[in-house]
């Protein structure tokens, strides 16, 4: 199979300390346990749900004929960039932050879906959670990743979720897990390796979940047909 992963500088494994520690590359090692899998991964350092977008339309479309599995993770880059203004207290313009994020992340999924193709979103989590604008900007980014889950039919992988409260394991560099530990260089957001291992068990629970209730959909629904 092909597992196509998308997304920005976590999708792309900074921070982790090899290929195969970054989270894609977990879930290509568990998944080959069953059967063989190939990785294509489109994912790079800095890039927005915008960015992402705009570079998906170079992408040969075959991938996304053959891919039976895709990741998104993305939209930190959208907060990070908008964060100026929110410390500031201009929270309206978190508004449209997270109306940009619905509308590329609607866009992505409708350009990549294919019948075959299972789609895992990923919510984001938050590096600063000790600080209150932190959490209201993650929290609305996030309501707006499960609302494109919902519309799209899609698999949430709620990584926001398996990170709170453990941040400090699962963050490098974690400092105080406040805003005003932000640097621009040896910034402490990415996931350690632990953090890059939660984020694939993560997406491979809410992979298998959905796998194994669509065989039980399948079974019913052949059941039913014999017994008319």
């Amino acid at each position: 199979m092909l597992y196509a992963a998308l997304g920005d500088s976590i999708t792309y494994g900074y921070a982790s300390s090899t290929e195969e520690t970054r989270f894609a590359g977990r879930v290509v090692s568990s998944l080959s346990k069953q059967d063989k899998v190939n990785l294509y991964v489109h994912a790079k350092p800095g890039w927005t749900s915008r960015r992402l977008l705009k570079t998906l339309q170079d992408v040969p479309k075959c991938i996304w004929d053959e891919a039976q599995l895709i990741t998104i993770m993305v939209g930190g880059n959208d907060l990070l960039k908008a964060l100026p203004w929110l410390i500031d207290g201009k929270l309206r313009h978190l508004g449209q932050v997270t109306r940009n994020l619905h509308r590329n992340l609607t866009e992505i999924v409708r350009l990549v879906k294919r019948p075959q193709s299972k789609i895992v979103l990923a919510t984001i989590y938050n590096p600063f959670p000790n600080s209150a604008v932190a959490e209201e900007c993650v929290e609305a980014l996030n309501k707006a990743i499960r609302l494109v889950v919902r519309q799209e039919d899609l698999i949430l992988a709620d990584v926001r979720q398996q990170f709170f409260s453990r941040e400090h394991h699962f963050v490098g560099g974690y400092r105080r897990g406040l805003v005003r530990d932000f640097r621009i260089f040896g910034n402490p957001i990415h996931p350690n390796d632990e953090g890059h291992l939660e984020i694939a068990r993560t997406v491979l629970r809410s992979y298998r979940r959905s796998v194994v209730q669509n065989r039980m959909k399948s079974r019913k629904s052949s059941q039913g047909r014999q017994n008319t």
